[in-house]
């Protein structure tokens, strides 16, 4: 085996574990959002991703039955479908259970896993327990060759692409919007600073006047030292008289 089929062998599967990264970037991103802002810790966040996976899979098995025309087409409005279906679902979960658990991270850690328990089942059941996967549209097949030995995967350049986008959209929303800066204001450290009230007591801002400084009412002046008693005068033990 020459050294450029070694090199391009090194390429590819860095190129596939960078694919495999950007799945996981989503996932985490998703998880340090909802523990970041609702202060849970989400053991059902597969599943979640997994509905958006099934919702994929069932658009396009009813686009190859009923519409099989637009399956090169389908694939766009299936990710937004996915991310559609499982914000509702992540929505209702928040409703119907979150919301009760606040401030519990633990208690939310283990109705979290209660209900990726219960989802698991229901995906087997409605589903069925075998792999499936989704009829992808011919755009997305294929390879790329820069070089000659080199193939990189056109569906991996598409996770890649869409996981820049969506990271980049994030971002911009958190830290460049209005809407960000409210999201992230509960959770800022100055939230805790305490305010100043009425009870407060305040030291004057502004420098006195002198006469104001010299006013013994005035809060910032100091109190004057007390005066100490005279010394009294040394009297002589001398049984002489002294005449100066």
């Amino acid at each position: 085996m020459s050294f450029d089929e070694i090199y391009n062998i090194a390429l590819m599967q860095g190129f596939a574990g960078l694919s495999l990264f950007a799945v996981l970037l989503l996932m985490g991103l998703g998880l340090a959002i909802i523990f970041g802002q609702m202060g849970v810790i989400n053991m059902a966040h597969g599943e979640f991703m997994t509905i958006g996976a099934y919702t994929i899979f069932l658009l396009s098995s009813l686009t190859e039955t009923y519409a099989p025309g637009l399956i090169q087409a389908y694939f766009p409005f299936a990710i937004v479908c996915a991310f559609l279906v499982a914000f509702a679902f992540g929505w209702l979960a928040e409703w119907a259970l979150i919301r009760h658990l606040y401030k519990r991270p633990l208690d939310t850690l283990l109705a979290t896993w209660g209900l990726s328990l219960g989802m698991q089942q229901a995906f087997r059941t409605i589903i069925g327990p075998k792999e499936v996967s989704p009829t992808l549209p011919d755009w997305l097949m294929g390879s790329w060759s820069p070089a000659e030995g080199l193939d990189i995967p056109i569906n991996g350049m598409f996770v890649l692409g869409l996981t820049i986008v969506v990271t980049g959209g994030v971002l911009l929303a958190l830290y460049k919007s209005r809407w960000g800066l409210r999201v992230r204001a509960p959770r800022s450290p100055t939230a805790a600073w305490p305010t100043p009230s009425a009870s407060t007591p305040r030291a004057p801002t502004a420098s006195p006047s002198p006469s104001a400084a010299a006013s013994p009412a005035w809060p910032g002046r100091p109190s004057p030292p007390s005066a100490r008693p005279a010394r009294p005068a040394a009297r002589s033990t001398s049984s002489t008289p002294s005449w100066w």
